[in-house]
């Protein structure tokens, strides 16, 4: 696992605004958003998509780990594999997901079921339906829904 440095600067900072030649064409970097980014501070503003993948090349060139260049520049791990392919991988081969991670169909009969219905804008089934309910009536109980009834317990 790499550590994080306890400062990442940007390299050779002379000017607090540059010019970029890209293959898009010209734009402006705020080196010092970039680098307050890249430390974890910043609160209450974004970056220009210039300017957080020029601070995530510079912080995957340091080796920080991905989800944390992610966290820091704004961008989402998709963006950042668009931007750098390849390239964006976990630190360590045990940390490596296989598959896909979507989850799985909640079945009905269940409260994520009950749930599922709702992001849907579905009516509920009636399974479902007794599942939060019974959910519901153990949590008025007993303040948690900590041991509520499994799908098999309910009535249905």
């Amino acid at each position: 696992m790499t550590s994080t440095p306890e400062w990442v600067s940007v390299p050779n900072m002379t000017l607090p605004t540059v010019w970029m030649a890209t293959p898009e064409g010209l734009v402006s970097v705020d080196l010092i958003a970039v680098e307050l980014a890249m430390n974890g501070r910043r609160k209450g503003w974004t970056l220009s998509p210039d300017e957080a993948r020029y601070a995530a090349r510079v912080m995957l060139d340091k080796g920080i780990s991905y989800s944390l260049i992610s966290t820091r520049v704004g961008a989402s791990t998709a963006t950042l594999r668009a931007w750098f392919p390849g390239e964006i991988r976990p630190t360590a081969a045990h940390l490596a997901r296989e598959g896909d991670r979507t989850l799985s169909d909640a079945a009905c009969g269940t409260v994520r079921g009950y749930r599922r219905h709702h992001r849907r804008q579905q009516t509920p089934c009636q399974p479902c339906k007794d599942a939060n309910a019974a959910a519901d009536l153990h949590y008025r109980k007993h303040g948690t829904y900590k041991g509520a009834p499994e799908p098999e317990q309910v009535a249905l």
